[in-house]
């Protein structure tokens, strides 16, 4: 899985970074900001309970514990970096690649 998000802010104009992304509707931001980090926290609690899941087997699948650990990372160093919640269009992208994965793992539609 790639990580399109802003590991280097550098890399983000000054207008992106900026509310110039202003929409008609001003709840634009906060909606988008809860479903980014909504998704996120549910994809790391997932890795944690699937982690478990697996490490209490009789015999755990290590490349199954790779994957998860892999998603982890993935996952949590766009969520600990701020600089991808000052952008809608990063909120956006977060939210196009990352709730299909969530969606897929609760088998919905």
């Amino acid at each position: 899985m790639k990580t399109p998000i802003a590991k280097n802010p550098q890399r983000i104009p000054q207008s992106v970074i900026t509310y110039s992304e202003t929409t008609q509707n001003p709840l634009d931001w906060y909606g988008l900001t809860e479903t980014s980090n909504s998704i996120l926290n549910e994809l790391i609690a997932f890795t944690g309970r699937e982690e478990l899941k697996e490490s209490l087997k009789s015999v755990p699948d290590p490349g199954h514990l790779q994957e998860i650990e892999v998603l982890f990372q993935e996952v949590h160093a766009i969520n600990k970096n701020p600089e991808n919640f000052k952008s809608l269009s990063l909120m956006r992208e977060i939210i196009n690649q990352y709730a299909p994965i969530l969606r897929a793992i609760y088998g919905a539609v």
